[in-house]
């Protein structure tokens, strides 16, 4: 895959709304671009992943495709699995049809849903009815009927520029592009804990992909990271991924707009709650991320279970929902048991009840609530 940018500067007539790994939710993209007033004179630019790991990826690829129907500016940029997909549809070399099965069964196992899956459903075609045999003439029908919404994918650029702004899914070495042209765009697509890097740039960088909450070692939290220092920001609220997850938005005022002047919005769908009494924060003794997150069960009892964490052998209480395992082993979801710092009538975001209390999520942060709540 060649490095290919797309330059939308002289398109752009008030402001850049970006976004990034809206993975399948569509109905959360449909609630950030009302919290943030998108109009016809704003240019929406969704950095990487649109779809998969949601559950209704065919329903967001028409909702943008109507968008851009009603003449509103929308930019979509390559992400990684993006083009994994529909690079799996489009082989047609030898074993394609086994690789394309494969990959089904792969995400129904991993996800429960697919861009590919929610096709099969609306044409009626259970999975087990796919066989290596009919996966060529399956592949036609679905090109013959999807042309429009696959079409929506065909040569999506690497990366999107504006003004200062470049606008790529996980990250790029130099803001100096015209020495990336050569290279293997997809490299760029999949550039893990990009903030974690020393590179520098004059231009700044908006990047997805690595989801924010993975940046701070001692937090769980949802918003944007911005390095004002490098120049780079990275938005990607883990929607569809964590639990808490949300879809983040960088509202640019304009394409020259300095990084200071950038504002940003989110949105989720966990009921709005209010705190019906105060709470002094509680430190945490357990932050789990998904790179370490292998745990070992001490004790089931109801909704709440006692783990021990493999690597630093920390005991900890844990929603058995957070529970799940790859293989033979028990992970943990990514995790805190921190109690948030919360004033009487304070609003919050409900993310699950248990019999020990409430996790909850504060102006982004993850954490627990012991008191009361009310609507």
């Amino acid at each position: 895959m060649k490095t290919t940018i797309y330059d939308i500067t002289q398109e752009c007539r008030g402001r850049i709304i970006a976004v990034s790994d809206v993975h399948g939710h569509g109905h959360y993209l449909k609630g950030l671009l009302k919290e943030v007033s998108f109009g016809k004179e704003d240019a929406l630019v969704i950095v990487g992943d649109l779809i998969e790991k949601g559950g209704n990826s065919l329903d967001t690829v028409r909702y943008c495709m109507e968008l851009r129907q009603k003449n509103h500016h929308i930019y979509l940029s390559a992400g990684n699995v993006d083009l994994a997909r529909l690079g799996t549809f489009l082989d047609r070399s030898k074993g394609h049809g086994k690789r394309f099965l494969g990959e089904l069964y792969w995400t129904k196992d991993v996800w429960g849903c697919g861009l590919f899956l929610e096709i099969l459903d609306e044409m009626g075609i259970a999975l087990s009815q796919v066989n290596e045999e009919n996966v060529a003439q399956l592949k036609e029908r679905i090109d013959a009927e999807y042309a429009g919404e696959l079409a929506f994918f065909h040569n999506l650029p690497t990366m999107i520029t504006c003004g200062n702004y470049i606008f790529v899914h996980a990250g790029v070495p130099t803001d100096r592009l015209e020495t990336l042209a050569q290279e293997d765009g997809f490299q760029f697509l999949k550039t893990d804990a990009f903030m974690e890097q020393e590179h520098q740039f004059e231009r700044c960088v908006v990047v997805g992909h690595w989801p924010v909450c993975l940046y701070q070692k001692e937090l769980d939290c949802m918003n944007p990271v911005f390095d004002y220092r490098r120049h780079a920001v990275s938005i990607d609220g883990g929607c569809a991924l964590k639990k808490g997850g949300q879809l983040n938005a960088l509202i640019i005022p304009n394409p020259y707009a300095l990084m200071e002047e950038i504002t940003t919005a989110a949105y989720d769908d966990y009921p709005a709650v209010h705190a019906k009494t105060a709470q002094e924060p509680i430190p945490a003794t357990i932050c789990i991320k998904y790179f370490d997150a292998e745990v070992e069960m001490v004790l089931a009892a109801g909704d709440m279970v006692k783990v021990r964490h493999k690597s630093s052998g920390v005991l900890f209480d844990v929603p058995e929902k957070y529970l799940y395992r790859r293989g033979e082993k028990l992970l943990c979801s990514d995790f805190i048991n921190a109690g948030l710092k919360v004033q009487a009538g304070e609003a919050l975001k409900l993310v699950m009840r248990t019999r020990a209390g409430a996790i909850v999520k504060k102006d982004g942060q993850m954490g627990w609530y012991f008191g009361e709540l009310e609507a």
